[in-house]
């Protein structure tokens, strides 16, 4: 499905999490825009979340997770649970994805945020 026709399938509201897990990392800085955790993507997950709804994130790419990081924090998203090295850690319900397990058998570290929209959205 294109991310882009979100809202067709879902009502403001309507969904308690995203999952964003090993996402195309688009390395260009020209295609910054098609990132899933671009600004313009972000807004949507948060008219989509119900309230208290959260968007989890995962990447082995660094480069990928500091510019998510900026791009919630530049969207006033409450970010918690960060950690550039999931597995030397784990968080508590966690699934390990077919993604993560491969690249952390590479020796990839995983990164893994919790992020809610700002609550004046909600």
């Amino acid at each position: 499905m294109d991310i882009q026709r979100l809202n067709l399938f879902f009502a403001p509201g309507e969904v308690g999490c995203f999952y964003i897990n090993f996402c195309d990392p688009w390395p260009k800085a020209r295609h910054a825009k098609r990132r899933l955790t671009y600004r313009s993507y972000l807004r949507v997950y948060a008219e989509l979340l119900a309230p208290g709804g959260c968007l989890c994130f995962k990447t082995d790419n660094r480069e990928l997770f500091n510019f998510s990081v900026e791009e919630l924090e530049s969207e006033k998203w409450s970010l918690s649970e960060i950690t550039y090295d999931l597995h030397a850690s784990p968080a508590e319900g966690d699934v390990m994805t077919e993604y993560e397990e491969k690249f952390s058998q590479k020796g990839n570290r995983i990164c893994r945020l919790i992020a809610r929209p700002p609550s004046s959205e909600k």
